[in-house]
């Protein structure tokens, strides 16, 4: 994908794959089957899509770069919707939070700067420490359709 700068009145969101878009991922800690099974099998958080549907969106995850075009095309074949951009992990990186770094780094931060107004939606807390950080808001998203804040304050609460 070619990244094209957010518009600086929208919030550009940071989104997490695994576990947060995808609603119905393996438990952490097991092994996940092939990835083409797994792939052909997520489901995806539509109120979540709605929720951030306004927004400049960057998918960002630690989910090997070779899946992303199946990955892209998977949500958009099942939500209707295909984020603005992506960001997969480099060949031969498997620490999320150092990939997400990395990946601010390299590609979000030199298309859409520093200062743009940023949120992430990340489940792994090391990666959310890491967004805190770079005083990035960082909420997450509970099994009954809640983002959350590190407070646990609820941000909004919509059907799943």
């Amino acid at each position: 994908m070619t990244p094209v700068p957010a518009d600086p009145a929208k919030m550009v969101i940071l989104l997490d794959l695994n576990y947060t878009l995808v609603a119905n991922n393996p438990a952490r800690g097991t092994t996940p089957p092939r990835m083409e099974a797994r792939l052909a099998a997520e489901e995806y958080r539509q109120w979540l899509v709605e929720l951030v549907r306004p927004h400049t969106v960057i998918l960002i995850t630690a989910r090997p770069a070779t899946w992303m075009m199946k990955t892209l095309d998977r949500i958009e074949e099942k939500t209707g919707w295909r984020p603005d951009d992506a960001c997969f992990a480099p060949k031969g990186w498997w620490n999320p939070p150092a990939i997400k770094e990395h990946l601010l780094r390299k590609d979000i931060f030199p298309v859409h700067g520093e200062d743009a107004r940023y949120i992430a939606i990340e489940s792994n807390p090391r990666t959310r420490e890491m967004y805190a950080r770079f005083d990035i808001p960082c909420f997450w998203v509970t099994e009954e359709g809640t983002c959350l804040t590190e407070g646990t304050r609820i941000v909004k609460r919509l059907p799943r």
